[in-house]
């Protein structure tokens, strides 16, 4: 009863907010040619045209609107607001609404990265990057993620499906498990995300600190592994991938160090160097910037 109340709540604030223009409103009979691209672990997306057009929006659906979700959807509409500037992270433009029975079935209106996740995109172009390609994707993701920290917030699911590429441009995208800095969790709820990503530290602590520097860095996937409660606690015994070959030796240094078990031993900021002088990374960084180590 109490989950059908808050969700009541939260789906009324989405309605004031939309009456208020907070956030724009899409009637969903404007879009067309809608395809499936992809599903996570709280929503599925979509591929839309707009009015006819070659406008290509992606629509986000979350699973059945109850009080998990539904918070997840206004957290994840909030702290796109707050952080819409920045040209490494996605664009949310709006709000729409799927006419059916569930009157709650609210979908976010974003930006769509033509590249994919930087997974796929890895997968598909690696071989045709130079290291000054990488170096730059690197310093685009570290340019997202610290205008997120000056905005205090941390994304706390960040990992390369999370990731998308447009034009060639990193965005970081899925703030539905992002927090405030600051903001009170609850110690007993489930452990989300990617296993080879999370910090090491949450396999063995019960509750969760709002360091910083506990939620920059991912962690490269353990290809061939079962992502499971044994890779956890393989990693929190002080297992690491393996170094790739040919890989320059400053960036050795520099991924290394990111997968160092204490968050302060890690190089929060390593990422920006070279970035001075020149516009401030936190808003707009160059995206041909050549990257010195």
């Amino acid at each position: 009863m109490s989950d059908n109340i808050n969700t009541q709540d939260t789906v009324k604030w989405i309605e004031e907010a939309v009456n208020k223009e907070y956030f724009k409103f899409y009637e969903y009979n404007q879009f067309n040619n809608i395809q499936h691209i992809g599903t996570g672990g709280f929503a599925n997306v979509f591929r839309a045209n707009w009015k006819n057009s070659e406008k290509l929006f992606a629509l986000k659906s979350f699973f059945r609107l109850n009080n998990v979700t539904v918070e997840e959807f206004v957290r994840e509409l909030k702290i796109q607001r707050d952080v819409d500037f920045h040209d490494n992270i996605i664009r949310c433009y709006g709000i729409t609404k799927l006419k059916s029975d569930n009157h709650n079935n609210y979908l976010l209106v974003m930006e769509y990265a033509d590249g994919g996740s930087l997974r796929n995109y890895l997968k598909k172009n690696f071989n045709n990057l130079t290291w000054n390609d990488k170096y730059n994707m690197a310093y685009q993701l570290s340019c997202a993620v610290l205008c997120l920290h000056n905005e205090e917030i941390v994304h706390r699911d960040l990992h390369s499906c999370n990731i998308l590429v447009r034009n060639k441009i990193i965005k970081l995208a899925d703030f539905g498990l992002s927090r405030r800095i600051g903001e009170s969790s609850d110690s007993r709820s489930k452990l989300f995300g990617m296993v080879p990503y999370i910090n090491p530290k949450k396999f063995n602590r019960r509750r969760n600190d709002n360091n910083q520097s506990t939620e920059i860095h991912g962690r490269p996937p353990f290809e061939g592994e079962q992502y499971d409660v044994s890779l956890a606690l393989e990693i929190s015994l002080g297992l690491r991938e393996t170094i790739v070959p040919v890989t320059p030796e400053k960036y050795i240094e520099i991924y290394t160090k990111c997968w160092d078990g204490e968050p302060g031993n890690r190089p929060i900021r390593c990422l920006q160097r070279g970035s001075k002088p020149g516009p401030d990374p936190a808003r707009n960084p160059g995206t041909d910037r050549k990257v010195e180590f």
